[in-house]
């Protein structure tokens, strides 16, 4: 197998596992409510991808660098929802 070829299976992959976050943020977005939402999940989940981007980022993979920028916007979106709608429906109680 070509290194291309291992870029490209790289890419689907990043791109695959990087969307699988969309439906997540549009719902918690929406619905304006992250109860279900394990924050100690998606803390280690930011950690995780901010570390892939940095291991990225000293190999020099454009696969991983991109799906992992994408990747880390996206949970990263899920957590700041968490905190904010947590500490909104705290205060409405």
């Amino acid at each position: 197998m070509t290194s291309e070829t291992v870029e490209i299976i790289g890419l689907i992959a990043g791109a695959l596992t990087t969307l699988a976050y969309v439906p997540q943020v549009v719902k918690v977005w929406r619905s304006r409510s992250a109860r279900d939402i394990s924050l100690g999940m998606f803390l280690l989940m930011n950690i995780g991808i901010a570390l892939w981007l940095a291991y990225g980022l000293l190999i020099g993979s454009p696969g991983l660098i991109a799906a992992n920028v994408v990747t880390l916007c996206l949970t990263a979106a899920v957590l700041v929802a968490k905190l904010k709608f947590d500490r909104s429906e705290a205060a409405n109680s």
